[in-house]
This record gives structure tokens, sequence and C-alpha cells, in this order.
């Protein structure tokens, strides 16, 4: 895995995260908190945020009473993460297609906000529900959040143009070979930069198949941010659920 990937260059670069700074803390809040509940998650449970970015969702997690690690490939996101770090929050790099240093030990491992999807190879996607299950003690739950491939096509905006930190970024969006691919281009302080996004778009069935495959037993699905119920053609998110 040593090659150069996209997604191990456009995470790392500072401009990923002026692009999407509008993420909505609240609706993340309000989610993590829905989670809690939904998943009755004590004080002091042992939980991981598989591919955590920065870490603002694993601190909030930790907010909540938990005991929580998080991992991320990009060494300049795990640097900012350790700012957040704690005797309760605890960061470090990690590829996901790899096994973890802590095996059979979370009581739940969490994937937030589409952080998958991001292979060539689908059997990539197999090691990394591998990944997954071992890191999970027996009766853990593994929850998933990825955006839903029929929604996404059917409310795809193919073009537009987006303000943020003075610079204005320029997106195409499209469809090929089962992958749904964005463009961003823009310019700062006289140089012009090209990054390209690419998720698989990973049907129900093929996340059922891999979870399976990884040895973890379905226990629901759900379709948005409140936990409302799933609906193939309206709901935006594929929330999963599984045990070990």
């Amino acid at each position: 895995m040593g090659e150069v990937t996209w997604f191990s260059t456009w995470f790392d670069s500072p401009y990923y995260h002026i692009l999407y700074s509008s993420r909505d803390d609240q609706e993340a809040k309000q989610f993590i908190e829905a989670l809690q509940s939904y998943l009755d998650i004590k004080p002091g449970a042992f939980v991981l945020d598989a591919a955590c970015g920065k870490g603002r969702h694993a601190k909030m997690l930790q907010r909540l009473g938990m005991e929580v690690e998080g991992f991320d490939l990009s060494p300049s996101n795990i640097e900012q993460a350790n700012k957040l770090a704690n005797k309760h929050v605890h960061f470090f790099v990690h590829d996901i297609r790899s096994s973890l240093p802590k095996q059979g030990q979370y009581d739940v491992v969490f994937n937030f906000f589409t952080s998958f999807g991001y292979f060539d190879d689908s059997s990539d996607n197999l090691k990394a529900f591998q990944t997954f299950t071992g890191g999970l003690r027996p009766g853990g739950i593994l929850v998933m959040d990825f955006l839903n491939p029929t929604y996404i096509l059917a409310n795809l905006v193919p073009e537009e143009k987006l303000k943020r930190g003075g610079i204005t970024f320029h997106i195409k969006r499209w469809n090929e070979h089962g992958f749904l691919y964005k463009s961003i281009d823009f310019e700062d302080k006289g140089q012009s930069y090209s990054f390209q996004e690419k998720v698989e778009l990973i049907s129900k069935q093929d996340f059922l198949h891999y979870a399976s495959e990884a040895g973890l037993k379905f226990m629901n699905l759900v379709g948005d941010y409140s936990l409302a119920k799933f609906d193939d053609q309206t709901s935006p998110r594929m929330i999963f659920f599984w045990g070990k």
C-alpha cells in the first residue's frame, strides 16, 4: 500500500478543510447523541472513530462520556486531532485496510460521513470490514454512515461554484463506472489547483455482503441523521448497524 492515492493527498491538503469548513457541527452532534441513545452506550464505553479526520466527532464522543480512539490515513489530520487529545481520547495514523493494533476490544466502531468507498479495488472494501470486525469485542457494534447511491444520483448537482475562505471552488460531479466523481478546481495566490474526489457507489446489497463475509450480523438500517426509517428512494443516507 505504498502507492500515492488521491485520498492521501487531497485529504491532507489545507484546501480540503477550507472547502468543507461549513459542515454542520450541530447536525453531527445531534446525530452522535441520537446514536448514543439508540445504542444505549454507557459512560466509559471504549469506542473507535475509524477515518476520524481532524477528530471533531471523536471529541464529541468523548464529551458524551466514552473512552475514544480515532485513526486516520492523513498524518496532518492526526497532527491536528492530537490538539484535542487527552487521557480519554487518543489518535493514531492508520490505514483502514490494515489490522488494528488493538484486537477484540472496542464496544463500538464508528465510520462517519462517507469515510469509505475510496478504493479502486473493491476487495479493499472487504479488508476494511475485516479491520472493523477484528477491532470489535464479541457483542460489539459497527455503525457505518454512507451516502445512499439511489438518492444521490437522483439529486446530483452536475456543476456549481462555492466560495469558501475567499477562494472560489469550481465543482463538477458525474457518475462513471460505478463511482461518483467530483472535480474541484480553484486558484489561490496566483496558483491554480485541481483535485478530484472519487467514491464508489456501493449498494445496500454490497454492504450487506461485505459485512456478512467479515462475520458481522445485520441489526438495522436507517436513512438519515435523525435515524428515520430507511427508504431506498428518499433517504439521503444509509446508516447501518451490525453486531459481532
